[in-house]
């Protein structure tokens, strides 16, 4: 187990593939936050606009632990300006104090900024770095030099 853990939902990959490469950047465990839900296709995107805009959470399978973790890397997509259903539900049944939390997200081009606040008011503290990327390719050499970049201000900010 690392000190630090990347804990990320993703509905149709691209964050998932963000949350795998910023892992490998850092040497740092990636799990996966699951809800019973599935939001699979349109009308899947449509529900979860909805539910995010209602401020509503999800219910989970899965919700990875943070205990002996020093810091905790939030990954998400944006839904509605908002952070999706699973990730409110997930800070809901997860105890973030004491630890250095960040977070990133992935769009399809309203971008983080809104939803950044909303996030700030789910949690304890703001979060102490954070990052948003448009529409991320896997193969996208900006993305490879956005997280080496962004990989340091983490890793500073958890050593801190």
């Amino acid at each position: 187990m690392t000190e630090t853990l990347i804990v990320y939902y993703s509905r149709t990959g691209r964050t998932r593939m963000v949350a795998e490469r910023l892992g490998a950047a850092l040497g740092a465990d990636v799990e996966e936050i699951r809800e019973a839900k599935t939001r699979s296709g349109i009308l899947g995107a449509l529900a979860a606009g909805k539910d995010a805009m209602m401020s509503r959470p999800a219910e989970l399978t899965a919700a990875p632990s943070v205990e002996g973790r020093r810091t905790v890397v939030l990954g998400m997509p944006v839904w509605a300006d908002r952070p999706p259903p699973a990730v409110r539900a997930y800070l809901q049944t997860v105890d973030l104090a004491g630890k250095t939390v960040c977070a990133f997200c992935t769009h399809g081009g309203g971008g983080g900024r809104k939803m950044f606040a909303a996030l700030s008011a789910l949690l304890p503290s703001l979060p102490a770095e954070m990052i948003d990327f448009k529409r991320p390719k896997a193969d996208g050499p900006d993305v490879a030099a956005r997280l080496a970049e962004w990989a340091q201000k983490v890793r500073a900010a958890g050593a801190g």
